[in-house]
Order: structure tokens, then sequence, then C-alpha cells
């Protein structure tokens, strides 16, 4: 017989600091199913999403994961999951890994039961104190000091891991992100410049800093995070969705024919329904569910394709599905903005011509000549996508880019040179930051 498993669903309802039940989330044999609890639709609380409303019967979802895609972004990421199995010593899957983990993810939501190890964060002076136990201790002993210890000192060779924890600083919570091995050095310090490079290029992004250990050996980035509020009596959460889950790219072919299929269409024609399903087009598009009204819409996109312009002149090509997001700013009122940018990294070696991450350009049929996707980034494909899909004029889009161009070619070298990088390891980015042709 396939094992039921049932886990409780808390939501950090706005301004507040403590969780509220808002549910009971059922998982069998890949298929899921949430049930808003009774009191929480008494109290006429609001929806947890858009596809989520809030009424007494059960939600089901059963393609992708089995797991509503907005509890999945609550759940760990590649790093967590091996901080967590390695602990456990097993594998764990999806189900186990939601209602395990630390409850310091992103977004308001949390599974499972709330253990006080779960909800521990601690503050910087605490985890400082933690690295000179292990240095006087010779090793790390606790649970804890063994979560620092992995973060410091990147004791992981997992492809696309990034070290990583949630610290306070007076009152304001922090991500920490630390260098993985064989990252450059500077990472932290590179991608706090390209932050503050968004900014000044009219990109809402984070807010990040480097912050340089006591040892003088090891430096991260302190990332603000934009869904913690402080607030009198500690910290209130804010939801967020990935525009993976936004896009459903949880989903798989049903079956080996299909997915065969698709990736034929994708070698002879450039294009297929799965790629178009994972393309900035797509996220552009639904926005309109989330972002509540047209006037919210047509700034959603417009604010998505300066990110997009950005990237492209900072040769940033990890720009996928779930390095976007949204920020729920009204619950009651079910409306969502973009997050701030985030994980904004100019690579060291990069091509003249940027391929990003999703296809930011769709051309439709002509004559003989099938649908296109784009992903190469040039000026001219970025002012027809401007115009086709995301809310420009030719005029504004083209003051707009070449505004962002004229920043970014005379300010990199001294953004990164604030950060504290040498005259010779700025050099090396010059090829990065050549001009967009």
């Amino acid at each position: 017989m396939v094992e039921e498993r049932i886990a409780p669903v808390w939501v950090w309802l706005p301004g507040q600091t403590t969780s509220t039940l808002a549910g009971q989330f059922k998982y069998v044999d890949g298929r899921g199913q949430f049930t808003y609890d009774t009191a929480y639709l008494d109290a006429k609380h609001p929806s947890l999403a858009p596809d989520m409303p809030a009424k007494p019967r059960p939600l089901k979802i059963s393609d992708g994961t089995g797991i509503f895609p907005i509890f999945q972004d609550a759940g760990p990421d590649t790093w967590g999951l091996h901080l967590l199995e390695r602990r456990k010593e097993r594998q764990i899957d999806a189900f186990e890994a939601l209602t395990l983990c630390p409850v310091d993810g992103v977004g308001n939501l949390a599974l499972g039961d709330l253990t006080e190890e779960r909800l521990r964060v601690l503050e910087i002076d605490e985890f400082l104190a933690v690295l000179d136990e292990i240095k006087a201790q010779g090793k790390a002993i606790t649970d804890v000091q063994e979560q620092v210890l992995d973060a410091v000192e990147n004791g992981t060779s997992l492809g696309g891991t990034k070290p990583k924890l949630t610290l306070v600083r007076n009152g304001v919570q922090y991500l920490v992100k630390f260098p993985a091995k064989g990252d450059d050095p500077w990472l932290p310090h590179i991608e706090s410049a390209m932050l503050k490079l968004a900014k000044r290029c009219g990109v809402d992004a984070c807010e990040g800093e480097v912050w340089q250990l006591p040892d003088g050996r090891n430096t991260a980035l302190l990332i603000k995070r934009f869904d913690r509020t402080p607030v009198a009596r500690g910290q209130s959460r804010i939801g967020f969705v990935s525009a993976h889950s936004v896009l459903r790219l949880d989903k798989q072919p049903l079956n080996a024919a299909q997915a065969d299929a698709g990736l034929l269409s994708f070698s002879t024609k450039g294009f297929n329904n799965d790629s178009l399903r994972k393309s900035y087009v797509a996220f552009a598009d639904a926005l309109a569910r989330w972002c509540g009204g047209r006037e919210h819409h047509l700034e959603a996109r417009r604010e998505l394709w300066r990110r997009i312009v950005f990237n492209a002149m900072i040769r940033n090509t990890d720009d996928h599905a779930r390095n976007h997001g949204l920020l729920c700013v009204d619950m009651v009122g079910k409306r969502w903005m973009l997050a701030p940018a985030y994980d904004l990294v100019a690579p060291l070696l990069a091509r003249d011509k940027p391929s990003l991450a999703l296809a930011y350009l769709y051309i439709g049929p002509k004559g003989q000549h099938p649908p296109r996707l784009v992903w190469a980034a040039s000026r001219e494909d970025l002012y027809v996508s401007a115009i086709t899909h995301y809310g420009y004029k030719i005029d504004e889009a083209m003051e707009q880019l070449e505004a962002m161009q004229a920043t970014v070619q005379t300010c990199w070298r001294d953004f990164l040179a604030h950060e504290g990088m040498p005259e010779e390891a700025i050099e090396r980015y010059r090829g990065t930051f050549s001009e967009l042709q």
C-alpha cells in the first residue's frame, strides 16, 4: 500500500512575526492535495497564491512533482539539500526536504512541524563565536558547527552548489554567500559591484556588500533579504514565488515520445513549446496573472526588459528561471511584483555576443520560415523585443539601452575598484564589459 504523507502548512501573514496554520498538505504517490484550515477560512485570511484560492474544497496537483510550486520555493536549494542529506546520512526526497529543512527559505511559507532547531537563525556574533569554538576544538561537533564550517570552508564539490547561510546583523536578516570551490576568489566583490551597477542603470536590485571575515582569509557576500522586514517584535516575512514556479517548469513531458518530438522540433526549427514556456517571453505574459492590473503588469514587463539588457551587458548567462521571482506586495489584494534582481554575476570569460539562459524574443512564422526564439543578445534584437513583448516604444527603448550602455562602459571599473578589487584583477574583466553590438 502506498504511504500517504501529511504535513501542516504555515504562513506568516503580513506584519506578523509568528506563523499561522494555513492548512494541510497530503502527498501520496507523486500527487498532492492542499486543504485550507477551517479556522484560517473563518478568519477570512487571504489565499497563499493566485492559483490557490482560499476555499473549503481541496486543491489538487498531479503533474510535475506533485508538490505545489510555491511550496517548493519554500524548501532548500541544492546547498541546503546537501547539508540535510549529510546530516541524515541518507537521500532525502522532495517531501522530506520541505518538512525537515531549516525554516529560513525564501518567502512566507513553511511545511512540517516548526521546531526550535528549524526556526533557529544565528546572529553574526553567534556565527563568529561558533567559528572560534571550531578552531578551539579542532573540528566541528554539533550540527550548527558543521553547518557553519561547511559554509566557510566550502566543504562540497557539488556542481552549482553555493555555500550560504542566513545571519542577523543589527536586527536585519542577510543571506551570506561564500565562494564555492573553484570560484574566482573575487566573486563576492564582483557580485556586490554588479548589484550596485544595476541600480545605477535603473534596475531594481537587492542590496549587497562584501564581508571580510575576521580570519583575514575568507570573504563573503552579504545580501539584505528582500523577503524579510524588521518589525518591533522580530521579523515579518513576505511571500515569494520564483519564475520557475510561475511558469510551471517542474512539469516534464508525459512520455519519451513527447520528449523526443520536442528535441527534434528544437534541433530542426530552433523552437518548441517547452523552450517557449521556459523564456522571458512567457514570464512577461504570465506576470499579468500575478501583478494585479494592466498598469502594474506594464511596469513589471518594462522592468524585466531592463534586467534582460543589463544581464546582456555584463554577460551574465546565469539568468535562469530560479534567478527571477515575484514578491507579494499585497496579500489581501493578490498583487505581486518583481522581486529585486539578484545573482547578477559578470563572468571572467565571456562572449562578445552573449547568449542568455532564457530566450527573450519570439519571432512568429513568416512564409516558409517557422517561428523561432532568440537567446543571443544584440542591440537590434533587444530593441525589437522591447516593443514586441515588454511595453516600450522604440524611441524610449533606444534611449534606455544607450543610457545603460554608457553607464556600464564608464563605471564598471570604478564599481569593482570600490569593492576592493586590485587593478590587475579588474583588468582581467575588460573583455566581459565590451560594448554590446
